[in-house]
């Protein structure tokens, strides 16, 4: 049996590497269309990260926080539901650490 040549190898190795990469489901990232959507659409009055204090005090994300759907709360100004949906999965994060620390994030009173 000939030994396998080293580039060959390394060329395999390359070509497995790039499948992987397309394969890989985008997490929470510069290329999330969530964020770019909330960005756009949200981010004049709640900041990026939805923690722009509101005229009452508290902030979008310690409303969603407190929220036993926020993804349906979203529905009041995001109406397409796929849009709601990416919206949410970039929130999600934020809001359950808005709910380990509600003090920080103006939560609404119960």
């Amino acid at each position: 049996m000939k030994p396998f040549p080293f580039a060959l190898m390394i060329a395999a190795l390359l070509q497995l590497q790039a499948v992987a990469q397309q394969q890989r489901v985008p997490g929470p990232g510069a290329n999330d269309p969530g964020k770019a959507i909330f960005i756009s659409r949200c981010g004049t009055c709640h900041d990026a990260d939805a923690s722009k204090k509101l005229h009452d005090g508290t902030t979008l994300l310690g409303r969603l926080a407190k929220n036993k759907d926020p993804e349906t709360r979203l529905a009041t100004r995001l109406k397409n539901e796929q849009e709601r949906h990416q919206v949410f999965l970039y929130l999600q994060p934020m809001i359950e650490r808005a709910r380990l620390s509600p003090e920080k994030h103006g939560n609404v009173p119960l």
